[in-house]
């Protein structure tokens, strides 16, 4: 059972109680009135209530957890940053058709996941991306070119939003291919392909409809650090926080390969990043690291 407590002696917990029913009452107009509405247009409703447009998504959280409910059934438009491209067409219920394969740069997932009807798509491997830089280079260098049939690669530009998770969780669904993930080798790194994996500490209540346990770290691992001499800092206080949390986490405790990568990480205490695989050459992600990865199912 999930409760939220509020102290109204103290002034703050008396705003975030307005904060929640005037949410609340927004989200009765939308199910009245069978309308939705983005997080956005809710915190430009009273920009001066919210301060912050984090303060909605926070209470919106709340609001599912006390409700037992998702935030796309209460109305709520899920809005995205993320970007897919690759061997993939997406079907919408409009009867638009959006061709993944038709850009340069990635296109932006569409911002109502559940108006999509079906995908169509060749692809081996779905490769999910940590950040947009390293998608674009990716990208750019001509991955998806080189290997029309291989891939279709996705980016949350850093950790994910629930429109993002949502399409990975529709896309292993309906195509039922195997789902890569591609992030730094340090604590965010893990953190981020845990939330696509296992599902975020934070929305608990929703992880069963947004997390996807099949997906595979395809790197960057704390052994590459070692066995690929790749350059490396030294952790900081915040990372060896996240660094405790993830130890603390069964299903990290029960997956012994992904535990031994993140006991040496904390034993490196060293952290290096996907940028940092161009020591060797400025194509060896796409032309090596990326391939002899997939072909040699070194996968965690």
């Amino acid at each position: 059972m999930i409760t939220k407590t509020l102290q109204f002696q103290t002034k703050q917990s008396r705003i975030n109680f307005t904060i929640m029913i005037y949410l609340m009452s927004k989200i009765y107009k939308n199910l009245l009135t069978k309308k939705s509405c983005t997080t956005r247009e809710l915190y430009y409703g009273d920009t001066i209530l919210f301060k912050h447009s984090n303060i909605v998504r926070k209470t919106l959280i709340d609001i599912c957890c006390l409700l037992g409910a998702k935030s796309w059934e209460l109305g709520i438009t899920l809005t995205s940053s993320g970007l897919v491209a690759g061997n993939l067409k997406i079907y919408m219920s409009n009867g638009k058709i959006l061709d993944c394969s038709a850009t340069t740069e990635g296109i932006q997932i569409p911002q109502d996941i559940l108006e999509i009807d079906n995908f169509e798509s060749k692809a081996k491997y779905i490769l999910i991306i940590e950040k947009n830089a390293s998608f674009q280079k990716i990208i750019n260098e001509g991955l998806l070119k080189k290997n029309k049939c291989t891939f279709v690669m996705i980016t949350g530009k850093g950790f994910p939003d629930i429109n993002t998770r949502l399409f990975v969780k529709q896309l292993s669904c309906k195509l039922n291919i195997p789902i890569l993930v591609l992030v730094d080798a340090n604590p965010f790194g893990i953190e981020i392909m845990c939330i696509y994996r296992f599902g975020s500490n934070s929305m608990v209540h929703q992880n069963e409809m947004l997390c996807v346990p099949s997906i595979k770290w395809l790197g960057v691992h704390p052994t590459d650090i070692e066995s690929l001499n790749l350059p490396s800092i030294a952790l900081t206080n915040l990372d060896q926080n996240r660094l405790k949390s993830l130890l603390k986490r069964s299903y990290i405790n029960s997956n012994h390969k992904l535990l031994q990568q993140v006991l040496l990480l904390h034993h490196l205490n060293r952290k290096s990043e996907i940028e940092s695989l161009t020591t060797f050459t400025q194509t060896y992600l796409t032309e090596v690291y990326i391939k002899e990865k997939v072909l040699t199912q070194e996968f965690i």
